[in-house]
Parts: structure tokens; C-alpha cells; sequence
């Protein structure tokens, strides 16, 4: 049986070794104290909801941190500076550093009861039905970095995350397993009783074509987005955070190799770049590509 209280202190470690990395500065956790939420969960201004989802287990783990906490952070990372004033790119970087800070709060969990991390994705929510309903066991740190700047946390467990990670689904399992074999007992019993039943014969249903046109009329109106891309790379947030006018990073193709198409995120062609009245557009050279 898993501690819950001992799994959410070693969350809030490994938030806090998130956040050392983050800002290059000393970070240090409190221990976590027992805050149970017990209506829903409000979006709001002042509060940043991440849902942190964790195949392996089938929970998702609702983490909160105060706004203004991330926001002082983020102008740690960017060097200082007014903090109130939050560009398009400083709230780029929020979302994704609470949501790389819930990821690694909820690898922290899978570690700690034994699951798999494979597939762990955390979301900044903009959406309270996305959540799981209450009530929750919610428990609360603090994360204090340097000696001026500490950002609160909230850990938030629902029903099912308790009784995963508790081992209360487990303790059930033989109980439902028993009933279950009892229905199908009684089931057979009432089968021997039960009387034939005869059917009319059937008329069969004349096969229409994979690709007639009745059937692709359905979805001609369906939109698709078409993405041209010129190539990708990875960047620290170290990087992007420095990038401005006049910057240049490199691409994982060579400047004469095709561009890929895709159709909602699925490669389905290459071509090269042409010019049509002076605008851009591409000349298709390869249908279905396979992957590289």
C-alpha cells in the first residue's frame, strides 16, 4: 500500500529539482500538508491548473500553483525586469514550465508506487469539465527558490487516484471477480430453461463500393488543415528565451531536400517550393512517403 502524504513529498522534490535547473539558483521543498479540496476546481485568474495524466495507472493528477509564484519565476529566468507585464512570449513560457513542472511531479509518482512513465503528458487546463471530480485528498507545499522568491503548489487526488494508488481497487478486485462468476452460474441455469428461438430468413443487402460516390459525398464538406514544413530542431528554453530579431537556428534538413505536407499532423506527401503569382505554394513530387 502506497503513502500518499511520502508520494506527494517526493513530488514536490522533483518539482523543486525542475525548478533548480529552471532558474540556476539553490531550491529547497517543504514537506507537504493535507489541504482537502472538496468541492470542483476553479480556473481562474489568479490560479494555474495543470492536469498530469498517467497511462500506466489510468489517474489524472490535478496540480495548482499561484500565478503570481510563476510569474516572479519566469522573471528569474528571464533575468529580471518588471514582472507584472507578461508578453506573448512570457506566457508561452509559462505554460510550458508548469506544465514541464506537473510532468515531472507526475514521473515522480509513477516512480514512487513502481508504474511505468511511458506516455506521462501534463496540460496547462483552460477548461474545469477537463478535470476530474471531487471530492480530492489535496496536499500543499512550498518551494522556496533563493531567499526572496517561493511559489506554492497544491497536489489535487481524486477518488480513483486514492484508491489506485492506496490499493483499494486492488483489495476489491477478488470481490468482484466472485460476483461475477455468480451471474454467470445463475446465467446458465436460466439458459436450460430458455426455449429456441427462430428467425425469418433474410434478404441480403447489395454491396456498395469502398470508394462510391454516395459514400465520399458525405465528407467532401469535412475541412482538413494542410501543413507545409520546411524542417524542425529542438530547442532548450534557453534558447528560445534569448531568441530576437535577426536570429538564426538551424534545420534538420539541407537547404535542397523536399519539403513534407501534412494533413492533420499526418505526412501524406513531399514536394518543393514554387512561386504562383507571387505567392508561395508547392509542387508535389512524392505521394505517401514513407517515414525517414
Amino acid at each position: 500500500m502506497s503513502d500518499i502524504q511520502h508520494l506527494s513529498d517526493a513530488m514536490l522534490g522533483a518539482a523543486s529539482t525542475v525548478l533548480g535547473r529552471l532558474v540556476e539558483m539553490p531550491v529547497a521543498a517543504s514537506g507537504a500538508s493535507r489541504r482537502d479540496h472538496e468541492g470542483s476546481i476553479k480556473i481562474d485568474a489568479d490560479t494555474l491548473v495543470t492536469a498530469a495524466k498517467i497511462p500506466s495507472l489510468g489517474i489524472t493528477v490535478v496540480v495548482r500553483f499561484a500565478n503570481a509564484d510563476i510569474a516572479s519565476i519566469v522573471n528569474l529566468m528571464l533575468g529580471g525586469g518588471d514582472a507584472a507585464e507578461m508578453g506573448a512570449m512570457q506566457l508561452s513560457i509559462v505554460s510550458e514550465t508548469v506544465s514541464q513542472i506537473a510532468a515531472a511531479m507526475a514521473e515522480e509518482l509513477a516512480k514512487g508506487v513502481g508504474a511505468a512513465g511511458a506516455g506521462i503528458r501534463a496540460d496547462l487546463c483552460n477548461d474545469a469539465t477537463n478535470l476530474p471530480p471531487p471530492p480530492f485528498a489535496s496536499y500543499e507545499g512550498v518551494i522556496q527558490i533563493g531567499s526572496e522568491v517561493s511559489a506554492s503548489i497544491a497536489i489535487d487526488f481524486d477518488g480513483i487516484a486514492v484508491a489506485k494508488l492506496s490499493g483499494e481497487e486492488e483489495a476489491a478486485a477478488p470481490k468482484e471477480q466472485t460476483k461475477h462468476t455468480e451471474n454467470v452460474v445463475v446465467s446458465t441455469v436460466e439458459a436450460k430453461q430458455a426455449h429456441p428461438v427462430s428467425f425469418g430468413a433474410m434478404t441480403p443487402t447489395a454491396a456498395r463500393g469502398a470508394h462510391s460516390g454516395n459514400n465520399l459525398d458525405l465528407v467532401h464538406d469535412v475541412p482538413l488543415q494542410i501543413s507545409a514544413v520546411l524542417g524542425k530542431t529542438a530547442l532548450t528554453l534557453r534558447d528560445v528565451v534569448t531568441l530576437q530579431s535577426g536570429s538564426v537556428f538551424e534545420l534538420d534538413k539541407l537547404s535542397s531536400d523536399p519539403i513534407d505536407l501534412y494533413v492533420n499532423n499526418i505526412l501524406i506527401a513531399r514536394g518543393e517550393v514554387v512561386v504562383v503569382d507571387d505567392k508561395f505554394a508547392v509542387k508535389i513530387s512524392e505521394l505517401n512517403p514513407s517515414l525517414d
